[in-house]
């Protein structure tokens, strides 16, 4: 059998599987699907067959995650001294690159404040992006929510609504802008067909780059949270 001992396999029993399917999560962590009696063979072929894509697949998550500080925190895709103020009261505050959680008295955990201001940035960044881009792109959509996935940045509702994981406000603003318009351009081309890309490029004709960048370095921040201290 292809020899993989040295990276992270999870094998899982799936009974609605035909065939075996290979999945390198967020983390770097190798999921293996496999219909019921699916015989060594037949697995380690599957598993020689995508070798390759498997292992460059997790040193790119991993070099993704080494890519992150400790102690620090991401906006807009600059680190951040992340600073808990402990024993004060007041909102969370951006200065210059730090980022002050006040932390009231007999509490630790700074997290739900972070990720409180986070959503308030990120709602108010992305609806001031999504009217910038309906314009350009001569769209209608429907109101912008916010949503945490933990495999998706985006979403356009069949009714025109816009959904956005409230992450996104980690990432470069650039890349912010991608998400944006790649959703608006669901407004006028479904799926993910020639026509569909070559709506987005007309107004971003780097859209590859950018897609590139989510691709590669995006993965760590829809699971990034600070450790606790």
């Amino acid at each position: 059998m292809t020899n993989l001992n040295h990276l992270d396999i999870e094998y899982r029993i799936s009974p609605r599987r035909r065939s075996i399917g290979i999945q390198v999560t967020n983390e770097g962590r190798v999921v293996v699907s496999l219909p019921r009696g699916a015989s060594q063979a037949l697995l380690a072929q599957a598993l020689e067959k995508h070798r390759h894509w498997i292992e460059a697949k997790v040193a790119e998550r991993r070099a993704a995650w080494s890519r992150l500080q400790d102690g620090q925190a991401y906006f807009l895709g600059q680190p951040c001294r992340l600073t808990a103020l402990r024993g004060s009261r007041g909102a969370v505050s951006l200065n210059g690159q730090e980022i002050q959680v006040p932390l009231p008295p007999g509490r630790t955990d700074l997290w739900p404040l972070l990720r409180a201001w986070y959503a308030e940035r990120a709602l108010s960044l992305l609806q001031d992006r999504v009217s910038h881009f309906a314009t350009l792109m001569s769209a209608r959509p429907g109101p912008v929510e916010l949503k945490e996935w933990q495999r998706r940045w985006g979403e356009c509702h069949p009714d025109g609504k816009l959904r956005f994981n409230w992450r996104l406000i980690m990432c470069p603003p650039e890349v912010i802008d991608y998400v944006v318009v790649h959703e608006l351009a669901h407004l006028a081309v479904a799926g993910h067909n020639p026509r569909f890309w070559a709506h987005v490029a007309k107004v971003l004709p780097d859209y590859a780059r950018r897609r590139q960048w989510l691709s590669r370095d995006g993965a760590p921040f829809l699971l990034w949270r600070p450790k606790p201290r």
